[in-house]
């Protein structure tokens, strides 16, 4: 009896280890220019970049991983939280109570890639490139340059001073963008987008949400809708390009007084425009419920081309 007591003790100590969330504790030399590779399907993840020639990671495991993965060679690091074979991540517990919870440092002139199921990840100050994908989660990304990529499928993503080539998108979520500079390109189906930006060029994506837009110096602008709404002030944009296309939904666009463009606006299947910006009025088609809007101001510098169907057009000054 003594020896089966003795036994089931530890029998269950063993258990008790074997699903004890595992600690890591890694700290590889790497160039400042590494090409880092992360994956983590679940859990909480923070990658900061620092001033050293260092990949750097701590925290614990998921409890369900079966260890990890480090290589680095040649100037590629690769870090992989290794898990069992399962068809859906998704039907496991909250990752946030049983997911990995990791912080990982990189050189600040790192290329940076991260891959995640159910994972939140937050990245900052990493400055030569970075494409983050999860499924189930939030993306935050600050400070960060050239190519940036934030990407996740249900969740939010939030970009704050980031400098490059952005993109955002999102299906099921909102996205916030502050202080962006560059090209950037948001995309959300179901979720609104908050901006206040000032990249040279901008490309808005919605369906089923609504977008406001705060754009500094914009040159160019590229807008689509369905069933959304878009409200866009542009500032110190005197001759920009803006193409703007809506289904089932409104646009209102803020310009500066003095704008020197050329207007075109067409609105279909009974949608309607207004113009705030200058005494000229809309005309309605002969025949069929159309309306159109042509006209310049300045020296017609820019041009400003506006569409709808069904949908409301507006154009009026800050």
């Amino acid at each position: 009896m003594k020896q089966q007591l003795i036994l089931g003790l530890a029998l269950s100590v063993f258990c008790q280890s074997l699903w004890a969330a595992e600690s890591v504790n890694e700290n590889v030399q790497v160039a400042n220019n590494e090409k880092i590779y992360i994956e983590t399907m679940r859990g909480e993840v923070e990658i900061v970049a620092s001033g050293q020639g260092r990949f750097k990671v701590s925290g614990t495991l998921d409890e369900k991983a079966e260890g990890y993965d480090l290589e680095s060679k040649n100037g590629f690091t690769s870090f992989k939280v290794k898990m069992p074979r399962m068809r859906n991540y998704g039907n496991w517990d909250d990752q946030e109570k049983e997911g990995s919870r990791l912080k990982i440092e990189v050189p600040s002139g790192a290329q940076l890639e991260f891959q995640g199921v159910n994972a939140n990840v937050r990245v900052t100050g990493v400055e030569g490139s970075t494409k983050i994908s999860t499924v189930n989660g939030s993306v935050y990304g600050e400070k960060l340059q050239k190519f940036i990529q934030l990407e996740t499928v249900n969740g939010e993503i939030t970009s704050v001073n980031n400098n490059g080539r952005i993109s955002l998108n999102t299906v099921n979520g909102e996205i916030e963008d502050a202080g962006s500079q560059g090209r950037l390109t948001i995309e959300t189906v179901n979720g609104s987008i908050d901006s206040k930006s000032s990249a040279s060029e901008v490309a808005v994506s919605l369906v089923n949400g609504d977008a406001d837009l705060e754009l500094n110096n914009v040159q160019q602008l590229t807008m689509s809708s369905v069933n959304g709404s878009l409200d866009v002030g542009l500032k110190g944009s005197k001759s920009p390009r803006v193409e703007v296309s809506t289904v089932s939904g409104s646009a209102e666009l803020k310009l500066e007084k003095d704008i020197s463009a050329k207007f075109n606006l067409v609105a279909n299947a009974g949608g309607s425009i207004k113009n705030e910006l200058t005494s000229q009025k809309a005309e309605k088609a002969k025949y069929g419920p159309r309306r159109s809007l042509e006209f310049s101001t300045g020296n017609g510098d820019g041009s400003i081309e506006m569409s709808t169907v069904s949908g409301s057009l507006k154009l009026e000054t800050h």
